[in-house]
């Protein structure tokens, strides 16, 4: 992020913050040839916006005053990894983080697991929580059979290549 110019689109904002949060490429997140109708990236902010447009502003505001900064430092910041009050922004962080991972709206104020809603059927099989396990989600794979035999593929290409080579 320290050398990128900064997105144009309140879109490509929102998906260089989610690249920031997760930790993937925006390569990754929101493909040139998204296989997904809608896109991902277009869920996930209809849900954040459905919550809190103005937090969600904010957030992309607050995203952007820390342009040319490190990502994991910039991550740490707008996700309050050291505060145990975060602030609403930082919520709404916290609840982008979960929508990419998982698949599933949880609520900025939310602290139970119980509490997420699945924002589309291709949002449960493109959560990023499978690619980080290497895995894919039950009862959905591309794989072929006998797939488990062999080693899982590297994760180059979905992490940055800082990222990629500590995993």
């Amino acid at each position: 992020m320290s050398n990128t110019p900064l997105p144009s689109t309140r879109m490509e904002q929102f998906v260089a913050l989610s690249s920031v949060l997760t930790g993937f490429t925006t390569d990754t997140l929101a493909p040139s040839l998204d296989p997904t109708d809608p896109p991902l990236k277009k869920l996930y902010l209809d849900a954040a916006d459905a919550s809190s447009s103005q937090t969600v502003d904010a957030l992309l505001a607050a995203f952007a005053k820390l342009a040319g900064q490190p990502s994991q430092s910039i991550a740490n910041t707008l996700l309050e990894t050291a505060s145990a009050q975060p602030t609403a922004t930082a919520q709404m962080a916290r609840s982008i983080l979960k929508l990419w991972y998982l698949g599933s709206w949880y609520p900025p104020t939310s602290i139970l697991a119980t509490d997420g809603t699945v924002v589309a059927m291709n949002a449960y099989i493109g959560g990023l929580a499978w690619s980080a396990m290497q895995a894919h989600p039950m009862g959905y794979s591309e794989l072929k059979f006998g797939y488990w035999n062999s080693p899982p593929p590297p994760l180059s290409g979905v992490l940055p290549p800082d990222e990629a080579n500590h995993g």
